[in-house]
């Protein structure tokens, strides 16, 4: 029976939410995994060790979304807590590489909206590389560019689903706290764009007060326009307290 990758990388999932060391590496090929999870050692052996070493009981992971791009499967998961993006690269059905990404959960934010509610299937009659298109050209415009005032071409009206914590919906909303936002932080590069159909999602490297910082974000598009986003910063820890060499992204 085939297995498909998304069910491959869910079963990694399903492996460290059971604290299962077999089963989370059950399709990671080990002589080329290489590990960007800056709290664990690289390699296959490394991952078993960090999560055999997860504190508490299992984590009890719950992917309310997961996609494919290519080579590249990409989740949005959530524990008892914390929230998490990851990617899983695979090469010949196997995983090679993995990146991981979290921040602490928070209650519902002014309009109600959760870290991780909201639509979590993709339509997949919808354009997606027309949409990653869009929306690179989106975050490279307003967020590595900074030109605030081209952000209602991207919207339609004062129409955003907004996910992150102690916002409110609206693009007005949205003006207001990016503006504050700019003040404190920078995105340099763009290193991920990954779609599938409706949704895309972008890694990108910045700083925030001045501490080097990953910037993760998920985007709804919906007749050609942003509709909704889910996402966090993340910082990136000194390299003294790295287990792995290979870079947080």
């Amino acid at each position: 029976m085939h297995i498909s990758e998304i069910e491959k990388a869910l079963t990694v999932l399903q492996g460290i939410g059971a604290k299962d060391v077999l089963l989370a590496t059950k399709y990671m090929n080990p002589a080329k995994y290489v590990e960007h999870n800056p709290s664990a050692a690289d390699g296959v052996n490394g991952l078993m060790q960090h999560i055999s070493q997860l504190p508490g009981e299992s984590p009890h992971l719950e992917a309310r979304r997961i996609f494919q791009d290519g080579p590249y499967v990409f989740s949005h998961e959530e524990g008892p807590q914390r929230v998490f993006f990851e990617i899983f690269r695979f090469e010949d059905g196997s995983i090679v590489e993995h990146w991981k990404f979290s921040t602490k959960t928070a209650p519902p934010n002014q309009s109600g909206h959760t870290q991780t509610d909201g639509p979590t299937q993709a339509k997949l009659s919808e354009d997606t590389e027309r949409n990653k298109k869009f929306v690179r050209g989106y975050y490279e415009t307003i967020h590595v560019s900074g030109d605030h005032s081209k952000i209602p071409q991207y919207f339609d009206g004062d129409h955003c689903i907004r996910h992150e914590p102690g916002v409110r919906d609206g693009v007005s909303a949205f003006t207001r706290d990016l503006e504050a936002l700019t003040k404190e932080r920078s995105i340099d590069e763009i290193r991920f764009v990954f779609g599938q159909g409706d949704f895309v999602f972008i890694a990108a490297k910045g700083s925030h007060r001045d501490d080097p910082c990953i910037y993760i974000d998920l985007y709804r598009v919906e007749n050609d326009k942003i509709a909704e986003r889910w996402g966090f910063p993340d910082k990136i820890p000194p390299e003294a307290q790295w287990k792995n060499t290979n870079g947080m992204l």
